[in-house]
């Protein structure tokens, strides 16, 4: 039954760039594609009657490449890759969207934004982020520039965002993060009945298909886990962190499972949706909206955390839910504030009295990298296994 489900899922995402091409040509109805990292509300899109597209993509070394007849290589190669994929004209995702929403929460991606400003016609809005986002000036202006987007999207569509509408995009979206957390909380059993590579697949699918379909999808994904068990896994329990994880990008994810571990739990800012928080349904949505993507998200793009101790105890509290025996911290090369900020958490880690190993891995769109991150992830795994069997003697 779970096979048949991701099955169906896998179907679906094979004929949804056919889908939203007929939507497209047909003017039925307008997409709007924005950049990941989970501070844009897509409930207004939706609100509007447009299909948000979440721009997810990447770990692929011929979209990286494309990009550099028009940037340098002084942006990551997600960022380069959001860009590139245009200039491929492979990926059709790339080339159907009528509007281009940038979130302001990454330097990288801006200046892709930028790419598509100077190189493209379309059109792009960018929506400002605050830092620090943690005070009343803070989401004032986050407020105001979700207005300035309720505004271009009614333009585009031609539709008004209504109280009503808006209402039922976050009930629609809200019951889509429940559905994500419950089947990630599922994987804190010693025999988790799904991988995270299957689960940051399912987040990578919730950015592309249509919500309805993938909430009815998710839910019945949940019936038939959550009474299931996995293959029995002895090796270690590991927590993944870092910027981003994009679909097609699942190399470390390979990795570290052909040498032992079990990822058991993600904290990665772009390419996962953020379901630990959820939109408020009762109240002013719009103040909802303010509420859940800034006051009370205490995991945020790197630079634009007021501090770091919020990420880090955030961090703790899922290596403690989760039984985790070590943390991997992967990152893509250029991508220097959370370069930084890993030395940080790994002293973090040292202070604590049960402290978790960590393993900091740096990595490109590039099969070449493949040998070298095996033999560091192998030495990583033999030294948590190693761990475990001296505690297990204490």
């Amino acid at each position: 039954m779970v096979l048949d489900t991701m099955q169906r899922l896998t179907a679906y995402l094979r004929n949804r760039p056919v889908e939203l091409k007929h939507i497209k040509d047909s003017g039925e109805k307008k997409i709007v594609a924005h950049f990941v990292g989970d501070y844009l509300p897509v409930e207004i899109i939706h609100a509007a009657g447009a299909v948000p597209l979440g721009l997810v993509h990447g770990g692929d070394p011929e979209a990286v490449e494309a990009a550099h007849r028009a940037i340098l290589r002084y942006l990551c190669p997600f960022s380069r890759a959001q860009f590139g994929y245009w200039v491929l004209g492979e990926q059709s995702y790339y080339s159907l969207f009528d509007l281009l929403v940038a979130p302001i929460t990454c330097q990288h991606l801006r200046r892709a934004a930028d790419l598509y400003n100077v190189h493209t016609d379309v059109p792009i809005f960018r929506l400002g982020v605050p830092q620090p986002y943690d005070g009343e000036q803070g989401a004032q202006y986050f407020s105001e520039g979700l207005e300035f987007l309720k505004q271009r999207v009614e333009e585009l569509t031609g539709n008004k965002v209504t109280e009503a509408k808006l209402r039922e995009s976050i009930a629609l979206y809200a019951r889509m993060r429940d559905l994500l957390r419950q089947i990630s909380e599922l994987r804190k059993s010693p025999r988790p009945p799904i991988t995270t590579t299957e689960f940051i697949k399912l987040n990578h699918a919730a950015h592309i298909a249509d919500p309805n379909f993938m909430v009815e999808l998710l839910d019945t994904l949940y019936q038939e886990l959550r009474d299931k068990e996995g293959p029995e896994r002895t090796g270690p329990r590991i927590l993944i962190t870092g910027p981003n994880i994009a679909l097609g990008d699942y190399k470390v994810l390979d990795l570290i499972e052909e040498c032992g571990g079990t990822v058991v739990v993600e904290d990665i800012a772009e390419g996962v949706i953020f379901y630990w928080e959820n939109v408020a349904t009762d109240g002013d949505p719009m103040a909802a909206l303010v509420d859940r993507y800034i006051r009370r998200r205490p995991v945020n793009c790197s630079f634009m955390r007021p501090t770091m101790d919020q990420h880090f105890d955030f961090i703790i509290k899922l290596a403690d839910d989760f039984s985790v025996d070590g943390i991997v911290w992967y990152q893509l090369r250029m991508c220097e504030t959370w370069s930084i900020e890993s030395f940080f958490l790994a002293d973090r880690m040292k202070a604590r009295d049960a402290s978790l190993p960590m393993l900091k891995l740096d990595s490109e769109y590039d099969v070449a990298d493949r040998g070298p991150l095996r033999t560091r992830i192998e030495t990583f795994i033999e030294t948590l296994e190693g761990r475990t069997l001296a505690c297990s003697k204490v």
